[in-house]
């Protein structure tokens, strides 16, 4: 990624450190720019899934979930992530496979999604397709894969051309009205949860602290992979931009502003994708636009004076052991299951990879770009 795909108001050239992008005017890596959607477009396909449940559609607790769930609700996310929304159904189908089925066409519509044996990656892939008793089509679309999860569309194209992945703001906003803090001991055991790796606030870990740390966890498998071998800064580069891409990052910070700027119990009557229309497409929205990045400052506890974060350094001390211990998190999650699975996330809650997860230098980036854009 380069200059130019950082489309960042008053941010000089990037220096030769890998840096963190937030506001992209390109896709993520991997995604082609003909298979993006204009916002509007896949905000027509949230409503489509809105008024699968007729009645509900300004339940926004519940229906956050649904929506959410189309795009996350494996790997952790019904059991340690947000247990209290676990009950509550996806309209599709969704699993876990190995082999990525494709369409007549040749095409796969599902996400791969690394894992590793033995450090080395093996592909995992995200599955989710029409159930044969589906309200609408019955039996008709059944194994087949909706449009709204085809080809990444949870990524989209805003009106001033910046690029924003919205099944992050889904994210993001069911933590919101489901807030607990996350770590390995069952619920029973829950007092005990500073004792071992933890995290806080689960939308801290859905957001963007676990979008950095599945940085740091790509940094650590690179390093093992490599005999040890420090990572050069283009290839810790390369690793930020395809598991912390603007887009991504950008969907993060805009579940906090409008986790701030709306009141989500539902008590308003109104749909989410009235709010995803109101702060994203409306004439209202360079209002939120110049006040997203104030929000999410605020929300995160970093406090803005005008020209620099006053407790940067106090943030600091309290989110470098968050990031480590999200890192192991996303470690675990991704290894096969073997003693490695339990060993080297205890390795890096240890400490004995700190200089390979470099907590401080990625809050930092991260810090520089919220400075440069705030």
């Amino acid at each position: 990624m380069t200059n130019a795909d950082i489309a960042q108001p008053g941010l000089k050239a990037p220096p030769a450190t890998p840096f963190q992008p937030v506001l992209s005017r390109k896709p993520e890596p991997g995604h082609a720019e003909k298979d993006v959607l204009p916002a509007q477009e896949f905000i027509n396909l949230l409503k489509e899934e809105e008024d699968y449940f007729p009645g509900e559609q300004t339940q926004l607790p519940l229906m956050i979930t649904r929506l959410r769930k189309i795009f996350y609700d494996k790997w952790g996310w019904n059991k340690d992530l947000i247990r209290r929304a676990a009950a509550i159904e996806c309209r599709y189908e969704v699993t876990i496979t190995d082999t990525p089925p494709r369409d007549n066409s040749g095409q796969s519509h599902i996400k791969r999604k690394p894992h590793y044996k033995d450090n080395d990656e093996v592909d995992k892939y995200r599955l989710v397709t029409y159930r044969n008793n589906d309200r609408v089509y019955g039996d008709t679309r059944f194994g087949q894969v909706p449009r709204i999860y085809q080809k990444d569309h949870q990524e989209v194209l805003l009106p001033d051309g910046s690029y924003c992945d919205l099944a992050h703001v889904l994210a993001g906003l069911d933590a919101y009205n489901n807030p607990q803090f996350v770590s390995p001991l069952p619920v029973w055991l829950g007092f005990l949860h500073k004792l071992v790796p933890h995290c806080d606030s689960n939308m801290d870990l859905v957001t963007w602290l676990g979008d950095i740390a599945t940085s740091a966890e790509a940094f650590v498998f690179d390093y093992l992979r490599h005999n040890e071998r420090p990572l050069s800064p283009e290839a810790e580069q390369q690793y930020i931009n395809s598991n912390a891409p603007g887009s991504d990052m950008l969907g993060n910070i805009d579940s906090y502003a409008i986790a701030r700027s709306y009141d989500l119990s539902g008590a308003s009557g109104r749909r989410l994708t009235e709010i995803l229309e109101e702060f994203y497409l409306s004439p209202a929205r360079a209002f939120f636009m110049q006040r997203r990045y104030a929000l999410f400052c605020d929300a995160v506890g970093l406090k803005w004076d005008g020209t620099r974060f006053t407790n940067e350094e106090e943030w600091l001390r309290r989110y470098r052991p968050q990031l480590r211990d999200a890192t192991t998190f996303m470690i675990y999650s991704l290894t096969d299951g073997s003693v490695q699975s339990v060993l080297l996330p205890l390795e890096v809650w240890l400490g004995r990879y700190s200089d390979v997860v470099k907590a401080d230098i990625l809050l930092r980036l991260f810090l520089k770009t919220l400075k440069a854009l705030i």
